[in-house]
């Protein structure tokens, strides 16, 4: 069997927008992420792993807008509560694991200030496996070392205005994102 490719992702993930429409083929797209996941070699062949610092986009594209970007590495990391605005966006682990949150609002759902969250879900998210979160879901992300994950977002999600939350503080920030 052949490579699969991120160009080949690309191209299979506009093929299921344009047939389904985003909502509609979201799940198309994550299973074909899985697959691409899979392939032995996607990190040497991707990523220069000595000048990796936790964000390497390795796709794009122009058309659909999707990005495919490398996080993790040496360090483990934690992420609070958050969304990605209008962006949906697919998290699939190619080392280790992921521990995925998925929450939801149980208040008035103001742009900043008070804010209460529930748990919603806890799982793990394993080597070859995917995740996705439509537009506005809540969700955080915890890793240990050593762990390298790869997040598909249709739209660019650096730059939107996104809801952080503290779970600890009930709050919500409405901003701009920041790696």
């Amino acid at each position: 069997m052949s490579k699969y490719t991120v160009d080949q992702f690309l191209g299979d993930a506009r093929t299921v927008i344009d047939s389904k429409g985003l909502e509609g083929g979201l799940d198309d797209i994550r299973i074909h992420m899985e697959r691409l996941l899979r392939e032995p070699s996607f990190l040497e062949d991707n990523v220069d792993l000595e000048k990796h610092t936790g964000f390497t986009e390795v796709g794009y594209d122009a058309v659909t807008d999707i990005h495919v970007i490398v996080h993790g590495g040496r360090k483990g990391s934690k992420s609070q509560p958050h969304d990605h605005g209008p962006c949906s966006v697919i998290y699939g682990n190619l080392t280790n694991h992921t521990i995925m949150r998925r929450w939801r609002r149980d208040d008035t759902g103001v742009d900043e200030g008070a804010a209460n969250l529930v748990l919603e879900n806890e799982y793990k998210v394993h080597a070859g496996e995917a995740s996705a979160f439509g537009r506005g879901d809540i969700h955080s992300i915890e890793f240990p070392d050593k762990t390298y994950f790869v997040r598909v977002t249709v739209g660019d999600v650096e730059k939107q205005i996104t809801h952080t939350f503290d779970v600890g503080a009930g709050t919500v920030k409405f901003g701009q994102r920041s790696k």
